[in-house]
């Protein structure tokens, strides 16, 4: 019963969200609080069920950004292949995004039960993952001085392949993605329209136990596509669990800076954010501060996220 009414919860209100905003990989900010995100390999890694419902609100006016996306990963039963899928509401005034996800993974296990190291309790896998993602683009002239109404569609989808390989070692992660590989070239409004380029991501980091049920995760995650454009962050992250009461917390500071084409384009964001666990249920928030020039044109972004895990889950899930 419990698990109808989140799922109803959460199918509601994203329908109920109509204004939100777009960038350029609005979907790949929000993956502190699911990986998957950002690498399909992810989906089924472990032997559990999620829904993730993220939202992204911006507080710079009606205008300012709002993203709504939700998320499903799961792994079959005596099996070692991994599902996952989302979908997703983004737009601006000019342009709106409503597209979706779904994913087939498989997953190598490299060890026969868990290994003991430190107070962390995980096994090594190799896994893959490759997705099929589509989204539906659409336009208004609102906000456009030289737009020429004559030019104005209804809309365009745009097909799109991802790719993710993921290893885990005991404390160990790290993880390599590609996505936007099926070329795009909108067929009007090319000079406003922000194609999507071929991306790689990589990401890593290692989480050391402290203490029983506490661990410290120093991580990077690095984007890189075909044009030249980079993107950096830095995490450190503590996390705290109790398997006695199935409840926890943990607690993030990332450091994210974008190497843009120009330095008048580049950006410099401090993120703190907050999580909790209470038995099979998952809170997050996070706060985007943006420290360069564009902290006087813009309030920041909250993020929000609302999980449920269909087994109460000994840990956080990456």
């Amino acid at each position: 019963m419990k698990k109808n009414v989140f799922i109803i919860v959460m199918l509601t209100l994203i329908t109920c969200i109509s204004s939100v905003f777009a960038q350029q990989r609005p979907i790949y900010d929000q993956y502190h609080f699911d990986y998957y995100l950002i690498n399909p390999a992810i989906a089924g890694a472990d032997r559990n069920s999620h829904i993730l419902g993220t939202g992204k609100i911006g507080m710079a006016g009606k205008d300012g950004p709002n993203t709504f996306m939700l998320s499903f990963r799961t792994r079959l039963k005596s099996k070692n292949i991994g599902l996952g899928g989302y979908i997703y509401n983004d737009n601006t005034p000019n342009f709106n995004y409503i597209g979706g996800q779904f994913t087939f993974a498989y997953h190598i296990p490299m060890s026969i039960g868990a290994r003991y190291r430190k107070f962390v309790e995980l096994d090594r896998q190799l896994s893959f993952g490759l997705s099929a993602r589509i989204k539906y683009l659409s336009y208004t002239s609102h906000g456009m001085e030289a737009f020429d109404p004559a030019d104005l569609g209804e809309g365009e989808v745009i097909p799109d392949v991802n790719f993710g390989i993921y290893y885990q070692s005991y404390g160990w992660f790290a993880g390599f993605s590609m996505t936007n590989m099926i070329p795009f070239k909108p067929r009007i409004l090319n000079d406003l329209y922000l194609q999507e380029e071929l991306t790689m991501m990589l990401f890593g980091g290692y989480a050391v136990g402290i203490a029983e049920g506490k661990t410290i995760e120093p991580s990077i995650n690095y984007h890189a596509d075909i044009v030249g454009n980079h993107q950096l962050e830095i995490n450190l992250k503590y996390t705290q669990n109790n398997e006695i009461s199935k409840a926890g917390f943990w607690a993030q500071l990332s450091y994210r800076h974008n190497f843009w084409d120009t330095k008048a384009n580049q950006t410099m964001v401090l993120i703190p954010m907050i999580g909790a666990r209470f038995g099979k249920f998952q809170l997050g928030y996070a706060f985007n501060l943006h420290l360069n020039e564009l902290a006087s044109t813009t309030a920041g972004t909250h993020e929000f996220v609302l999980g449920y895990s269909f087994y109460t889950p000994k840990r956080f899930c990456r």
